[in-house]
């Protein structure tokens, strides 16, 4: 049975996968080497999706908390910078 890797943070996740599209991209790795580096790839994408969904939870909480009830979906033509 296959040990369990230890669930990266978010930018060590986001290197990690960076890293794996680069060497995938190379094209010069085995067809077994790439089926590991790409199953490695969906795992890591799957953290990440995780991390990012507890973090929009924990926004939503930390509004509500201070009285707004509602995010909004962010509109970059809106933005005043």
């Amino acid at each position: 049975m296959a040990s369990k890797q230890k669930k990266l943070d978010y930018e060590a996740a986001v290197k990690e996968l960076e890293t794996l599209v680069e060497r995938l991209e190379q094209g010069d790795i085995s067809l077994e080497e790439s089926l590991k580096l790409y199953e490695r790839g969906v795992l890591l994408t799957r953290d990440c999706q995780d991390s990012l969904k507890a973090a929009e939870q924990k926004v939503q909480m930390l509004l509500q908390q201070s009285g707004q009830s509602n995010m909004v979906d962010f509109d970059p033509e809106s933005d005043p910078s």
